[in-house]
């Protein structure tokens, strides 16, 4: 049984800690060099779109995270607002999405390996991996604590690759022209955009936490919108300066430690790569196995899943399911999985399940009107609905995109555990039901 009620919870600045880590990671320090691949000079404005594309599909998080704050949030709307079997759908494609945990390992011992040409990279980001998953057992107060020491690291890191980059920054690389900006067609760019809106998208998971939240109707709005902005300029900055300084045939598809040599002393270089780019992937990490169990608990609580896989630890994190995420980011580790592969799976299947979120949020008018006119984010129904309307196609488009670029097997696999999701879902409903009404008869 849980004690979560015992624990210290987060405030403000614990959740802008959490959220900041949470976004800065694979994104800049992973994906930079593979839009650049594939946008060129238009990497900066793949950010600043990328940024916007995020803060939107943000806002049915923050419209239900302002209405009726959970622990395991995403699960739970899209359960209590579209039905059981919806929220153990929406549960079980987030589980596929997971895969990105790899992308935060990989990316860590990738600069890793860079200053330290010794070290196995697989065997590095399983270390990372497993560190990262060790501090996590003791407890979320003690990985905010963690995560905001390194936040700090990483900002000052960034704030310096930026401040030394733009004065040797080519300007005229930011010229609007279609060849410049687009020089591999529009598909291309909006691959980097789709990637990228995932990138900056990080901070919404803080509501997975909502239990453990001091005043979480106002806390997690605040949180979300306050990281994602200050993210977004640091991402617009980063990406002039790594697609301005060096042609870009040498720095596409490469981390951002070539430009980083080009603009700073070596000692100042040594400081980026540990300050920045390693803390920037490991406060990713720490935080994304921080809160990707909430979900998965309380669907184990609700008998979707052996109810053991819900118990937690003295200091209340559920170890199995823990261990379940772990898994999946070491799977694509030890198969040697391709970043863009990794990369392309995961934002494909977390936009679909931010979707799932989306109608939820549709249906929040009808099902708890009078807890919605209570929300700080009230609005009109036909309001809500035209804008979530806009915000849909968004995803659906950002999905279609990134899931179009799988490689046939990839692509057979993913189908493959969608249906079988689908069937076990419809089967073990029998046993929910039945768990339900032994509850209520004791």
């Amino acid at each position: 049984m849980s004690n979560k009620s015992e624990h210290a919870k987060l405030n403000f600045s614990d959740c802008m800690g959490l959220a900041i880590g949470q976004i800065i990671g694979s994104g800049v320090m992973v994906l930079t060099g593979i839009v650049i691949g594939l946008t060129g000079h238009g990497t900066p404005y793949a950010y600043i779109l990328g940024a916007l594309l995020a803060i939107a599909t943000c806002i049915p998080f923050i419209i239900l995270t302002s209405t009726i704050p959970a622990s395991g949030a995403g699960y739970t709307y899209v359960k209590r607002l579209l039905g059981d079997k919806a929220g153990f759908m929406y549960i079980g494609m987030f589980v596929l999405s997971q895969v990105l945990i790899a992308t935060f390992a990989k990316g860590f011992a990738s600069y890793f390996c860079s200053i330290f040409t010794g070290f196995n990279e697989p065997a590095v980001a399983m270390a990372a991996l497993i560190l990262c998953t060790i501090v996590n057992m003791v407890g979320l107060k003690s990985t905010a604590k963690v995560q905001k020491l390194m936040v700090a690291f990483l900002l000052i890191s960034l704030f310096l690759f930026i401040v030394f980059g733009l004065p040797k920054v080519d300007w005229s690389t930011l010229t609007l022209a279609t060849a410049n900006i687009m020089p591999n067609g529009p598909k291309s760019f909006l691959t980097g955009v789709a990637l990228l809106s995932f990138a900056c998208g990080g901070a919404k998971f803080i509501a997975e936490n909502g239990d453990d939240i001091e005043d979480p109707a106002h806390t997690i709005p605040k949180a979300i919108i306050a990281s994602t902005s200050i993210v977004a300029v640091f991402y617009a900055s980063i990406g002039i300066v790594a697609a301005g300084v060096l042609p870009v045939e040498t720095v596409a598809y490469e981390n951002l430690t070539q430009v980083a040599q080009e603009i700073f002393p070596s000692w100042l270089y040594l400081f980026f790569v540990f300050g920045g780019a390693m803390f920037a992937l490991l406060t990713t990490l720490n935080g994304t196995l921080s809160w990707v169990t909430r979900g998965l608990e309380a669907a184990a609580k609700e008998g979707w899943l052996p109810e053991k896989w819900a118990k937690e630890n003295k200091n209340g994190v559920p170890v199995i399911i823990l261990s379940v995420f772990f898994v999946m980011g070491a799977l694509p580790i030890v198969t040697g999985m391709d970043l863009t592969l990794i990369s392309n799976m995961g934002v494909g299947t977390d936009m679909l399940t931010e979707f799932m979120v989306l109608l939820a949020c549709w249906r929040l008018p009808d099902v708890l009107p009078e807890q919605f006119s209570k929300s700080a984010f009230y609005m009109k129904k036909v309001t809500l609905h035209t804008l979530l309307i806009l915000i849909g196609i968004l995803m659906l488009g950002t999905s279609y995109v990134n899931l179009s670029d799988l490689t046939p097997k990839a692509a057979v696999a993913c189908g493959i555990y969608v249906l079988a999701l689908f069937i076990y879902t419809q089967l073990r409903y029998k046993h929910v039901l039945a768990d339900r009404e032994k509850a209520s008869v004791k």
